[in-house]
């Protein structure tokens, strides 16, 4: 199906509303408006545009469920990482499989959220450049998504998650809060604190890697190539954190609010934050309003989450929590 997408345009003291006309001819008219008579590039943008998309997964054909449209808002990423698809660096080696730069850190996100609890129920994760073929270098994609509604909790990973599961080390298989330290790995912003990235390195030694783009670090925990992704600034958004937050949510994770956690005893029990997205920051403007103010925390699981918790509120400086 194809998608209606709109853009605001400013070139040469015009301003032009960019829509998906009802003909690709239409549609290559308009496009040369704004790429100055490019023609070329015009019509292999309407070619792309204008193609019926049919996407398809055994999981999510198993199975029928019914979620009703009015109670439903959505936020979009069209291009996260602009900066690198700008940049389109594309022989970036990866660390661990984890990409630090490169066009591989670029993701779209759509997340769909309850418009009247603000939580998320469905999210997609497009990952256009996972991987160039040499000869033709044409780049081969993923796409990740998940749904958490009613009960019902499916994801694309599920069979790489079963395969994982009788693997992977479990918490109660540590036989010190030390050693299992160790077992933590985390992805963050090479823009981090340095108290955050101090604390990091205590709690999970060497598995501490950077990253850019948030939706990306995001996919890095959806994936499992990290337990954490963790970022304590205010310069993510909605639209950043909701595909991913109801992928993980499927998952039996989340994404929580990092300084409500620090500000919370791990040992309470007490609900997590999660983030949520239908309310805008009191007093904010512009964008801001809709910032993750907070900061963020993503997970897989909530028991490792909450020993990762435990560590880094052990680890932090005692200024740094009650910031």
């Amino acid at each position: 199906m194809s998608l209606l997408m709109i853009w605001f345009v400013f070139t040469l003291g015009e301003k032009i509303t960019l829509r998906l006309c009802s003909t690709e001819e239409e549609t290559v008219e308009l496009l040369s408006k704004v790429l100055n008579g490019n023609k070329l590039a015009s019509e292999a943008l309407a070619k792309v545009v204008h193609q019926d998309v049919a996407f398809t997964d055994p999981t999510l054909d198993s199975i029928e469920i019914d979620i009703p449209q009015d109670i439903l808002g959505i936020w979009v990423d069209p291009i996260d990482s602009t900066y690198q698809y700008i940049k389109g660096s594309a022989d970036v080696k990866p660390n661990q499989g984890i990409f630090p730069y490169g066009l591989q850190c670029v993701t779209v996100l759509v997340g769909v959220y309850d418009r009247q609890t603000g939580v998320p129920l469905m999210g997609v994760i497009n990952q256009p450049f996972v991987s160039q073929d040499q000869n033709t270098l044409r780049w081969k994609g993923q796409c990740y998504w998940g749904l958490s509604y009613m009960g019902t909790n499916i994801h694309s990973q599920q069979h790489a998650t079963s395969e994982r599961s009788g693997s992977e080390t479990q918490p109660g298989n540590i036989s010190s809060e030390a050693e299992f330290s160790h077992h933590f790995s985390a992805v963050i912003s090479t823009s981090e604190k340095e108290t955050i990235k101090a604390s990091l390195s205590r709690v999970c030694g060497e598995s501490v890697f950077g990253a850019a783009g948030a939706g990306y670090k995001s996919l890095c925990v959806v994936q499992g190539l990290v337990d954490i992704y963790i970022f304590s600034e205010d310069t993510t958004f909605k639209w950043d954190s909701c595909a991913a937050h109801a992928i993980l949510r499927a998952m039996g994770g989340g994404i929580v609010d990092l300084k409500e956690c620090l500000e919370t005893n791990p040992e309470t029990g007490l609900d997590l934050p999660q983030l949520v997205y239908h309310v805008e920051n009191e007093g904010a403007t512009g964008v801001d309003r809709w910032a993750n103010k907070g900061g963020l925390i993503a997970y897989r699981s909530r028991k490792r989450l909450e020993t990762f918790l435990s560590l880094l509120i052990q680890n932090l400086e005692p200024a740094e929590t009650q910031t």
